[in-house]
């Protein structure tokens, strides 16, 4: 029986699969999370599409930031195969408040046992890892015959993809028990010792070398050191997938599609909420710390970056920069005959360029602007917006300029803090996160020089860059 339940040898990690800062890492706490609940990605019947009736597919996906690649591929494969005529739901479970992940070995781990929860206790769902993508419909999976079975999974032991009956499930998995120190061997012993688990057919779970092309729905690419987008370059030796081609070719066509799970017209509800409160401290200001409206967000972050900034408008001959999150724009000057409340600036460090100031929070330059611009600057604003909306947020960066951008993103806490008692750096990744996410935005808009500088924070307190370049298309990974 027990053997049953432990972890065929070809998928594990073993230690030499690893490299010396994972062992740093490995027994740190976790942030506490933040998120209320699922972000839910909803994908209507088509356009035009006759609605079939069939109850909605929910897919609750297990994820964490440092899976973004493999987050919008996961998406982007359900986009290619889903029924046009039924509702497909998207929850991505991912820091989840209220729930302690001490000890996980994801950032995701236990939330698969808290689905008959988040789903009400009621109807079906179905669970996935991030680290997948399907080739079939999952509704047709959604739709199988449970047999009475609570669970349907590939293995005894296997969670990684699961049909759940959420009514059936509830009393066993609850969510008390989630994040109480109970590890997976709990929650599959209760399952088992009532006799709620079945059956799923392989072809929904095939784990790497158990792939079958024109045979596998859902394919799982299972073991970390293969994984084709290699997600913790810091922490694992990875070597080439033999089937990684397959993720790599949905990536590309994401990529020409011009794809992002977010936008700027359907953002993340956490886009919205946190946008209302920089509204609400550019009014009134940093109360708990005494801060006056007019120095909350005023823009002074940009003074470090003129002279790297005046660089490329030499090189590109710049007449025109959109800056794009301005705040209050305090170190320009105005343009000349423009109004002193013009959005419309200028820079000694600049002579002869207009600088236009937008920011959605401030309300003098809360209108977009449609028009383009010879360059893009972003200094103090990426990391104030949720990680979910990076990638729409970098497309109209990139897309608002003919020549270069250049974006700078803080690693390290604020010391401002938001109304909701929140720190307003909402979004704390490493250097090499951020030029992840800049590569795949001069993938999806090709022809713009970028540089992006990652500020990190010495323990004496000294902020220190780091800057990285690039240009166009960047090869995929081998």
């Amino acid at each position: 029986m027990a053997d049953k339940f432990k972890k065929e040898k070809k998928f594990k990690t073993y230690w030499y699969h690893r490299k010396l800062p994972y062992w740093f890492r490995k027994d740190r706490e976790r942030a506490a999370g933040v998120n209320s609940g699922p972000e839910i990605i909803r994908l209507d019947v088509a356009p035009g599409v006759t609605p079939n009736g069939k109850p909605a597919v929910r897919i609750f996906l297990g994820t964490e930031d440092a899976q973004y690649r493999a987050e919008r591929i996961f998406i982007w494969s359900i986009l290619q195969v889903r029924d046009p005529a039924r509702v497909y739901e998207i929850y991505l479970m991912k820091d989840l408040e209220g729930i302690e992940r001490s000890g996980w070995k994801t950032g995701f781990t236990n939330y698969r046992y808290a689905i008959p929860t988040l789903a009400g206790g009621q109807g079906r769902a179905i669970y996935n890892d991030v680290d997948q993508i399907y080739l079939a419909d999952p509704g047709k999976m959604f739709d199988l015959d449970m047999n009475g079975a609570g669970i349907l999974g590939v293995t005894e032991r296997e969670t990684s993809v699961m049909l759940i009956d959420c009514g059936k499930m509830a009393q066993y998995w609850r969510m008390e028990d989630v994040g109480a120190d109970k590890r997976h061997r709990y929650f599959r012993a209760i399952t088992h010792e009532n006799g709620l688990w079945g059956k799923l057919p392989g072809e929904w779970n095939a784990r790497d070398d158990e792939f079958s092309a024109g045979k596998s729905s859902c394919f799982h690419f299972t073991t970390l050191q293969t994984q084709p987008w290699c997600p913790f370059p810091d922490q694992i030796r990875y070597r080439p997938h033999p089937n990684g081609a397959v993720w790599f070719n949905l990536e590309a066509q994401a990529d020409r599609a011009g794809f992002t799970i977010f936008t700027k017209d359907q953002p993340s509800q956490r886009f919205g909420e946190l946008l209302e409160q920089y509204r609400i401290m550019h009014e009134e200001g940093e109360k708990g710390a005494g801060r006056a409206s007019e120095d909350t967000f005023s823009g002074v972050s940009l003074r470090k970056h003129i002279k790297s900034i005046a660089q490329l408008v030499l090189e590109t001959g710049a007449k025109t920069i959109l800056d794009y999150g301005a705040g209050k724009a305090s170190l320009y000057e105005a343009y000349p005959e423009e109004p002193l409340e013009s959005r419309y600036r200028s820079h000694p460090g600049w002579p002869g360029v207009k600088v236009v100031c937008y920011d959605p929070g401030y309300e003098p330059f809360a209108t977009p602007y449609s028009g383009g611009c010879d360059g893009v600057i972003s200094t103090d604003v990426l990391e104030h917006i949720p990680a979910e909306d990076i990638a729409w947020v970098l497309d109209e960066i990139f897309q608002a300029s003919h020549n270069f951008v250049y974006v700078v993103a803080a690693c390290y806490p604020a010391r401002k803090f938001l109304p909701n008692g929140q720190n307003t750096h909402c979004t704390l990744e490493p250097p090499a996160w951020w030029q992840g996410q800049m590569e795949l935005a001069a993938r999806r808009n090709p022809g713009i020089q970028w540089t992006l500088a990652t500020m990190e924070k010495a323990k004496t307190g000294k902020k220190r860059p780091r800057f990285f370049k690039g240009m166009g298309l960047v090869e995929h990974a081998a």
